[in-house]
């Protein structure tokens, strides 16, 4: 039996929603095979300085598909700041890009993604205008209810 494989964009936004409530905005990702890989600095915590936290593919699908089921249709673009929109953003970008494997360093400030031999870097306000430009994109926006 296969394993049903999500988009680098489902996958980062179900990740995104795993940090956010945990107060995490600065942090390194790495995307290796199917798996995930993120390390957290934690400052003014008793827990160890920088912490791992490993995200498989398998509990990334059971997440995406429960929250889908409970994920009301959108009325409009989100919140600027919300990690898992700006998430799933840069994981459209990557899509859109065919990349597999790739290294997100995310600060409060801006995001530097490498994959291949590229490079490239992103302030959180260039990302929140690529996703509204996805939002008004959709095909289903126009349609009349």
């Amino acid at each position: 039996m296969s394993v049903a494989k999500l988009t680098n964009a489902q996958s980062l936004r179900v990740i995104g929603q795993a940090l956010d409530p945990l107060g995490i905005n600065i942090f390194d990702l790495r995307k290796k095979g199917r798996d995930y890989t993120i390390w957290v600095e934690r400052k003014n915590s008793e827990k160890k300085p920088t912490e791992e936290i490993h995200f498989a593919t398998s509990q990334i699908l059971w997440t995406h598909v429960a929250r889908a089921l409970k994920r009301k249709t959108s009325g409009g673009v989100t919140d600027p700041h919300n990690l898992s929109f700006l998430l799933r953003v840069l994981g459209h970008h990557l899509d859109n890009n065919a990349v597999d494997d790739f290294m997100i360093f995310w600060s409060t400030k801006s995001v530097k993604v490498v994959y291949g031999k590229k490079e490239e870097n992103f302030t959180l306000p260039n990302l929140y205008e690529f996703g509204t430009g996805m939002y008004l994109k959709r095909p289903n926006l126009h349609t009349a209810k």
